[in-house]
């Protein structure tokens, strides 16, 4: 027999957790979300991201990556990898990236709701792309660039300028998208990647400079150093922690980290 549900959680419920967090009406929030640990939400995505809308009101913004991971250049697909001799194949026939459309996968379903909103806004990068939104969201996601689009003129750029908070919920610090900006400001990384496009209507397929984005390196390290300095808000629902936190702080801190691993490095 099933186990009946005993537990559940309202848009209400949710609304009331992320203000007693530290989360204030004209927030700008950059969000990263695994819900399962919740448990049972009454209107699954939906009441969740209404819940975030409300709890920063309508002076607040909501941000949220739209990384479209599968649109990456073959050679560097490793769980799986995709035969050498696919990767032509793959180039030619991968579906130019479209905010709407495009399949996203890895990304959540808070994601996924929030992009179907009507007044929705998107970046278009093809890979590291951007959807927000609140009072701010056309700002934020306007003008990211093709080459380094993580850097400080992209949109984690304007969230660190904005002083904008970090919403973890059920996630880890490797989910923070905006410490990839402190691997750009302490230069610890160039590479060229490729993506399909649509440029005016027509899809291709593009080179682009970056650097080479590893969250699995030390973006957890940079978590617990802002926890030991009290700079992160923390509680636990079950047994999933939810974590808000500064934008701007954990940039700074991430900097200050790869710095001093780099002076290790060269003793």
């Amino acid at each position: 027999m099933l186990k009946a549900i005993e537990k559940t959680y309202t848009k209400e419920d949710l609304v009331k957790i992320f203000k007693d967090l530290g989360v204030t009406k004209g927030m700008i929030l950059e969000v990263h979300s695994s819900l399962k640990g919740f448990g049972y939400i009454i209107g699954g995505a939906q009441s969740y991201v209404d819940a975030l809308l409300e709890a920063v009101d309508y002076n607040g913004t909501i941000v949220m990556p739209l990384q479209y991971a599968d649109n990456n250049d073959p050679s560097e697909f490793k769980y799986p990898p995709i035969a050498h001799e696919l990767h032509d194949t793959y180039r030619e026939h991968m579906p130019g990236f479209d905010p709407k459309k495009s399949e996203i996968t890895y990304m959540g379903k808070a994601v996924e709701n929030l992009r179907r909103r009507e007044k929705s806004e998107f970046s278009k990068h093809p890979n590291c792309a951007f959807v927000a939104y609140g009072r701010y969201a056309k700002l934020i996601t306007s003008n990211q660039n093709l080459d380094f689009a993580l850097d400080d003129d992209s949109p984690l750029g304007k969230l660190y300028e904005l002083k904008a908070q970090c919403l973890l919920v059920g996630c880890g610090y490797d989910s923070m998208t905006s410490l990839h900006l402190a691997e750009y400001r302490s230069k610890v990384r160039g590479i060229k990647k490729q993506a399909a496009a649509i440029d005016d209507g027509i899809r291709s397929w593009i080179p682009y400079l970056d650097i080479d984005l590893d969250s699995d390196d030390g973006f957890d390290d940079i978590g617990k150093r802002l926890e030991e300095k009290g700079q992160v808000k923390k509680t636990m629902i079950n047994d999933m922690p939810i974590r808000l936190l500064s934008v701007e702080n954990a940039v700074l801190e991430g900097v200050r980290y790869y710095m001093e691993r780099m002076m290790r490095y060269r003793l």
